[in-house]
């Protein structure tokens, strides 16, 4: 694990704001990149996703490739094999999801303060 890489573990686990706005950043990625960031994230090397997904790791290192162009059920079962799902989010919407799952976690620490609180 590199240093950029746990310091992005560290700190995603660490502040919920930084989590949202890293993961509305990588969103924005071609989705090559962000199979490759999430592999990463998710400690696994190409083999070992090859291994979960049963596609050849030749293949998963053609998809995280920037020119490559996956047929949809090879993205979901590179996704499935990540623990994601593949989404289609319009680039103006990201912001407002990512805001709202700031929103989300902020209310739920609340709740949680509250109920402690208590």
């Amino acid at each position: 694990e590199s240093g950029l890489d746990k310091f992005l573990r560290e700190s995603m686990a660490e502040d919920e704001e930084f989590k949202s706005l890293f993961l509305a950043q990588v969103m924005e990625l071609p989705v090559s990149t962000q199979l490759r960031v999430l592999r990463n994230f998710r400690g696994l090397s190409q083999a070992a996703l090859s291994k979960k997904t049963r596609i050849v790791q030749p293949e998963v290192a053609r998809i995280e490739r920037a020119d490559s162009n996956p047929k949809a059920r090879t993205l979901e079962r590179m996704a499935k094999g990540l623990g994601a799902r593949v989404e289609i989010v319009p680039l103006n919407v990201i912001p407002l999801v990512a805001a709202q799952q700031i929103r989300t976690q902020g209310e739920d620490y609340f709740d949680n303060v509250t109920v402690r609180a208590r």
